[in-house]
């Protein structure tokens, strides 16, 4: 595993990413990186005229960890009485700095705030399939809608939902539980899943990224109620590799220790 790390601190005081990697050629705000999902909730929108749009409160992703789109919370007081809308995956490559504040971080759309004012956004009980036709704006904007349409068949999965999902091996062996996410904005995909291993009480526990693509959600005893994420690694090995602490976050998936899975 990569162990190189390097610390991001937004206006939580939370590292959001590692492993940043300057590009010179890419245009983009947000910086080549991968970010913890569960510090990524909370970040405002805005726009151009410095508007409060809204947070972001979850990230929706398909089977194959695509960012479907990011879900913005507007309006309401402490949560009660707000809207929800299902911001493009393209949206959230435009985290950056918020004016005059280097050290906090903000989301950017193109919509004003009365707009949202006006219209009805989506039930918490009705998470929809496909971003709001509210925010597509440009030729490139319809393509990733076409594109998104088109897999919005596959099963889709609140990110936040998951959190805590028990992880299994093939054999049925208890391997933890998932903690958190690594997100890549630049490539909208979910790089890992970062989840816990062994300890007492979360006194001693190591941590693992295991790739997206070599987990499987399922429900190993047949019972809907029961599914787990599934890696295909052994017991033995989870105890005799070092892992991480979850005060780090490794800039990539744990390639090699999950070489022999497949999805």
């Amino acid at each position: 595993m990569v162990r190189t790390r390097f610390a991001l601190v937004w206006a939580a005081g939370v590292a959001l990413a590692v492993g940043v990697v300057a590009v010179a050629h890419e245009a983009r705000t947000v910086p080549v990186a991968i970010f913890k999902a569960s510090a990524l909730y909370g970040l405002p929108f805005s726009n151009a005229e410095n508007e409060s749009l809204g947070k972001l409160t979850d990230i929706m992703v398909n089977e194959k960890g695509e960012i479907v789109y990011g879900v913005m919370s507007h309006g309401g007081v402490a949560g009660v009485g707000d809207k929800l809308f299902a911001v493009p995956p393209e949206a959230l490559q435009t985290l950056g700095d918020v004016p005059n504040h280097p050290d906090r971080k903000q989301f950017v759309l193109s919509v004003r705030k009365a707009t949202l004012d006006t219209q009805p956004g989506f039930n918490e009980k009705d998470y929809p399939t496909v971003p709001d036709s509210l925010f597509k704006q440009t030729p490139r904007d319809n393509e990733i809608a076409r594109r998104t349409a088109a897999t919005s068949d596959q099963k889709q999965y609140r990110m936040r939902a998951l959190e805590g999902i028990a992880v299994r091996n093939q054999a049925g062996e208890d391997c933890g539980k998932v903690r958190d996410f690594g997100v890549n904005l630049h490539e909208n995909k979910v790089v890992y899943a970062m989840f816990s291993y062994g300890g007492t009480a979360r006194i001693g526990e190591k941590h693992f990224a295991a790739p997206w693509k070599q987990m499987e959600l399922k429900a190993l005893t047949g019972k809907p109620t029961e599914v787990n994420f599934v890696v295909h690694v052994s017991k033995q090995t989870l105890d005799t590799n070092a892992g991480f602490n979850r005060n780090g976050f490794p800039s990539e998936a744990d390639l090699k220790l999950f070489e022999n899975a497949g999805r």
